[in-house]
């Protein structure tokens, strides 16, 4: 059977490997000829078709169309550096500078590309069928990191008809110089990683400070274009299971932006160690009896996990983070320990 993939063809990705084709795709990039692939590196994609799980093949082929007649990136995936101000509960020393230097470990030079070698990499790419760049990091937004690095493709991509995607963690303010920026896009979307309120945001998105977020955000609502879509994306984990709701009742302030657009929130599940796979017994039960609807549809499908290994990394991140997840939910620790 013939699958089509605008991402295998059609994408470019750069990463801490150099020049690839697809996000799924680091170890193997050349082994696909033409439309015809299904190679053990596309084994993500492949198994959610086989489940009857929309893919991320699938998706990008509805949104460019299956036929191009040419051979030349539609799609740009840029992670040049893992710059961030934050060491996230749910990250770690391989996507997060901070965390790395928390935890004493170099970061390897491939991991921080240089502008010079951003230019020399794409420079030679024709660009000029792009229609669409996600930007990841690290955090995009520090220190204007993500203008620096899309300034230099400004002469071999007309953003005009280009979407610009970015992940931000909330502590970065919008700057005119942003703003800006962001009017060169036919369309800005821009997804606030916010997974919890108050405390609980504190907790999870060290040393992020809610006060801050918030303000940063209502910034954000009030001083950006017209052409951004925000969103809210929610990294569901152990952590925040059972106070989905409360993000639940605080999105319910922002759900359109002062130009009628709906500014979504978003799930996704958390990997590692804080992830569903480790819901103890009684966190299950807890949830299932009291939790959100949208909690307990979460962890449903989930069985009981390692429990002392959770236990383990909680201790071990409260030591780093000098935190006490005592002292932002005991009820949660104490339903992890029975």
């Amino acid at each position: 059977m013939i699958k089509q993939c605008v991402l295998m063809q059609h994408g470019l990705t750069l990463h801490s490997k150099g020049l690839g084709t697809c996000c799924y795709n680091y170890n193997n990039p050349k082994s696909n000829s033409g439309y015809d692939i299904d190679p053990v590196a596309c084994a993500t994609c492949v198994d959610q078709e086989n489940a009857n799980i929309k893919s991320y093949r699938q998706g990008a082929n509805e949104q460019y169309g299956l036929s191009h007649d040419h051979r030349d990136p539609l799609v740009l995936d840029l992670s040049p550096n893992l710059n961030c101000n934050l060491v996230c509960k749910i990250c770690d020393e391989n996507r997060s500078s901070s965390w790395a230097k928390l935890k004493q470990i170099k970061i390897h030079q491939d991991y921080n590309v240089s502008i010079d070698k951003f230019v020399s990499v794409l420079g030679s790419v024709d660009m000029t069928h792009v229609k669409e760049i996600n930007f990841s990091g690290g955090e995009p937004l520090l220190n204007n990191n993500m203008i620096r690095y899309l300034e230099k493709l400004e002469n071999q991509i007309d953003f005009s008809k280009c979407t610009l995607r970015f992940s931000t963690n909330g502590t970065v303010p919008l700057t005119a110089k942003m703003s800006n920026f962001f009017l060169k896009f036919k369309l800005v979307l821009a997804r606030f990683s916010i997974d919890d309120v108050e405390a609980g945001f504190e907790y999870q998105r060290c040393p992020a400070k809610w006060a801050q977020c918030q303000t940063n955000w209502q910034l954000f609502l009030d001083n950006m274009p017209h052409n951004i879509i925000p969103s809210i994306n929610r990294t569901v984990s152990i952590l925040n299971i059972r106070r989905l709701h409360l993000l639940d009742q605080w999105h319910d302030n922002y759900l359109l932006t002062r130009f009628g657009d709906p500014i979504e929130l978003i799930d996704h599940q958390a990997f590692g160690d804080y992830s569903l796979n480790h819901l103890t017994s009684a966190l299950k039960q807890d949830i299932l009896l009291r939790g959100s609807i949208r909690a307990q549809d979460a962890v449903r499908s989930y069985t009981p996990g390692n429990v002392q290994k959770l236990i383990s990394v909680i201790q071990q991140h409260d030591a780093l983070h000098h935190t006490s997840i005592m002292d932002f939910d005991a009820e949660l620790y104490r339903l992890i320990c029975e």
